[in-house]
Order: structure tokens, then C-alpha cells, then sequence
């Protein structure tokens, strides 16, 4: 199921919280999902929802570190992200997170998307 050696769990992958590099973050993440399986629609439901919040993540902190984390367990992929204190959220960000995604979590600091695999 996990091609190339990616096993049920990821180390952490560090990226810039700057706008300018957030396509390495993005990339990341879309990458971590297809090795883990994730194909078609859920590729895709899963890649709007980090652009999302990325999105959100970036234009509301002041640079710093975003950490990239993800693990399989039970059916689901997790892909948690740690980031610089997000202040403000983007308008629709739970509706959007809600309609891609099998479940989220958002703190001032951390977050993480949940997609159900298979």
C-alpha cells in the first residue's frame, strides 16, 4: 500500500511559513496522500481542504516554521500540521475543511486534516 518505503507513519517534514515558498507545503502534503494510498476525488477533496488551510495558516502569521506530519491508522489518514499562531481565519475555512474532509481539528497552533483511506 505504501509505495517507495513510506511506511504507516511519516517523520516530520519542517517548511518556511512564508507565502512565497507554500507550494513545497502544499506539494507535500498532496504527495503524502497519494503514497498513502489516496487516489481520484479523495485526492483531490483532501488537496482543496490543505490549500484551505494553508491558505489561512500563511496570511495570518508572521513567518516562521511549519511542521508536516503524517500517520495511517484505522482506515484514516492524518496529516497534522504544526505552524507559527494563526490570527484571524479565512471566511468558510470549517465549511470548506467540512465538506472535503472525514474530520479536522484547528488550534491557534495546530492542526489536522482527516481523510478516510480506500
Amino acid at each position: 500500500m505504501y509505495p517507495q518505503g513510506v511506511g504507516a507513519e511519516t517523520g516530520t517534514k519542517r517548511f518556511p511559513a512564508e507565502l512565497a515558498r507554500a507550494g513545497e507545503a502544499r506539494h507535500h502534503i498532496a504527495w503524502l496522500a497519494a503514497a498513502a494510498g489516496l487516489r481520484g476525488e479523495a485526492l483531490h477533496g483532501l488537496a482543496v481542504a490543505a490549500e484551505a488551510l494553508l491558505t489561512d495558516v500563511l496570511l495570518g502569521s508572521d513567518g516562521g516554521v511549519m511542521e508536516v506530519f503524517a500517520r495511517s491508522e484505522g482506515g484514516l489518514l492524518r496529516i497534522e500540521i504544526s505552524h507559527p499562531t494563526a490570527t484571524g481565519r479565512v471566511r468558510g475555512l470549517e465549511a470548506v475543511l467540512e465538506r472535503f474532509l472525514d474530520g479536522h481539528e484547528l488550534s491557534p497552533e495546530r492542526s489536522v486534516l482527516v481523510k478516510r483511506l480506500g
